[in-house]
């Protein structure tokens, strides 16, 4: 993890002068034009970063990048910065289209409240030549103090408003329970669901170990395998209600999880995989041993996804933009691993924007 810090921040003041592309976004894919959405991209304030979270990133830098981190983060994680802002970003990248986060992750990592995202998708500037909108934003929630009386009433409605009143751009809901010290298997958060359910919008989830400090990383807090029984209770059949399970990170990291992610996503028809934060090697064995390796995680996953026949189930996401060329690098990575192991070109098309769009009910824009 230390050495994709270093990577990317290390590339960051080269790339912060090269400017953005400003015509709509595209790649081309053996001569063919895909459009790209990228389901995984965070924004808000330098300030909004948790202490503890923003030294481990610090920690990480070369020398001569930590002076500049203060600014240069504050610009990167704003939409609309010039160069540096992520529509700049996703557009020099080749994205056609963004996700943004809500997280209430203010242990670990930061926090962006379901306001602050409202607030940019509502800007005159979230759109695209053809009107259509650039980003498209996901609610979350607050656990702290959740079982208190009145407490997850509250906070349960006050989600539910982003979806009655702006389910034109709020399109699902975010959740990670390694963040937010919760089991995949507590009752008591499962009216989470049931709003996912009441307006048909998918529930996005951390899966994985994460690096963070303060996270709850333990697998009953990371191995979607605990999620198996919602999963099942919010399947749509026998007049049940459906929902959507993505599971973010493909369990990255960790070999275990990664396996249930797999395992869900090849069982279930309403679970989907969503490739971020892949770009690292597995850290933890089946047997739950640390292990040694070197090789990027999304060899792997994308291997397996094509040899299980679920394709159809793997969306991509960037978890960027972390830095300058972040989205860009990941995505061009992406490709790269699925022609080298012999994904056809409407494989590749369905992965960058095709299942985003069936599993989340919008049309594409082509």
């Amino acid at each position: 993890m230390k050495k994709a810090f270093i990577k990317h921040m290390s590339l960051l003041l080269i790339l912060c002068c090269v400017g953005a592309a400003s015509s709509w976004a595209t790649i081309d894919v053996d001569g063919t034009e895909l459009e790209v959405v990228d389901v995984h991209l965070h924004t808000g304030k330098t300030g909004d970063l948790n202490p503890d979270g923003k030294a481990f990133i610090i920690s990480a830098l070369p020398d001569f990048t930590v002076l500049y981190y203060p600014a240069v983060t504050s610009a990167s994680t704003n939409p609309w910065s010039p160069h540096l802002g992520i529509k700049s970003q996703t557009e020099w990248a080749g994205v056609d289209h963004g996700v943004l986060l809500a997280a209430y992750t203010h242990h670990t990592t930061g926090f962006m409240t379901n306001k602050g995202v409202d607030e940019i998708l509502r800007d005159p500037r979230n759109k695209n030549e053809d009107g259509t909108p650039w980003a498209w934003g996901m609610a979350s929630i607050n656990f702290d103090d959740f079982t208190d009386p009145g407490v997850a009433e509250t906070r349960l409605d006050a989600l539910a408003s982003y979806f009655e009143q702006r389910r034109d751009r709020f399109i699902g809901i975010k959740l990670a329970h390694a963040h937010q010290a919760v089991t995949f298997d507590d009752p008591d958060y499962l009216g989470v669901y049931d709003i996912a359910a009441a307006h048909q919008v998918p529930v996005l989830l951390h899966t994985g170990s994460t690096p963070f400090p303060n996270a709850a990383n333990l697998p009953e807090y990371y191995d979607p395998d605990g999620l198996e029984t919602t999963i099942i209770a919010y399947d749509g059949d026998h007049g049940q209600p459906r929902v959507e399970f993505v599971l973010s990170h493909v369990g990255r990291a960790d070999m275990r999880a990664v396996e249930s992610a797999l395992r869900l996503a090849e069982t279930y028809e309403n679970v989907w995989l969503e490739l971020s934060a892949l770009g690292g090697p597995v850290e933890i064995g089946l047997d739950g041993e640390p292990v040694e390796a070197t090789e990027a995680q999304y060899f792997y996953v994308l291997e397996q996804i094509l040899a299980r026949g679920i394709v159809d189930k793997a969306i991509f996401a960037s978890d960027g933009p972390q830095s300058s060329g972040k989205v860009k690098i990941y995505l061009e990575e992406m490709v790269a691993a699925m022609q080298g192991l012999n994904y056809e070109v409407d494989e590749i098309a369905q992965v960058l924007a095709g299942n985003f769009y069936r599993c989340y009910g919008l049309s594409p824009r082509r």
